[in-house]
């Protein structure tokens, strides 16, 4: 007879930031580009996208999320663009917990990922041209320590596309903090 063996599948909570880039570049048109000292933009420049708010302010919240989650569960935050067609790019940099009383997350670890991909070849009149491309995903893992209201702070990188229409060049560092209230 094989003797039981519990297994306790933690859950995993994924939160979405989407940054409005062309914003950005509107009100911030001299950016900074120091990692240490980035720029902090306001929340008309974000938002989050997190299919597992669980009160009704936090799911009309574009800027603040609640969570029902248990010790251990795991969160995952990744950050897309909107660009309206300019080709900009962010890039997450930074998780950080923010000063608080006690720490609700463990320290945020970077993952990427790097998939090969195939794209119609912009470069090519021929109706049926591909090329092969890389493609990197990358986000942010932390397992939930405690229960509580929290600041999450983000640090990002913006890039936009150079003239030439092949390079993409840093335009400039920026944060802002994430609130998060985890809850049993």
């Amino acid at each position: 007879m094989t003797p039981s063996i519990s297994i306790i599948q933690k859950a995993t909570f994924k939160i979405l930031i989407v940054i409005d880039t062309i914003e950005i570049k509107k009100k911030y048109p001299n950016p900074n580009n120091n990692l240490n000292e980035p720029i902090r933009i306001d929340q008309s420049n974000w938002l989050i996208i997190n299919p597992y708010s669980d009160d009704i302010e936090s799911a009309n919240s574009l800027h603040f999320t609640s969570l029902k989650i248990k010790k251990k569960d795991k969160i995952i935050i990744s950050g897309i663009s909107i660009d309206g067609g300019s080709s900009d790019s962010i890039i997450l940099n930074r998780i950080q917990n923010c000063k608080s009383k006690k720490e609700l997350f463990s320290s945020f670890e970077s993952f990427c990922v790097s998939k090969k991909i195939i794209l119609n070849n912009p470069n090519s009149d021929a109706e049926l041209s591909i090329v092969n491309s890389n493609q990197n995903v990358m986000w942010f893992e932390s397992v939930i320590l405690d229960f509580g209201k929290s600041k999450i702070e983000v640090i990002f990188l913006l890039y936009n596309l150079d003239e030439d229409g092949n390079q993409q060049s840093l335009y400039g560092c920026f944060v802002f903090n994430l609130n998060v209230n985890i809850h049993k």
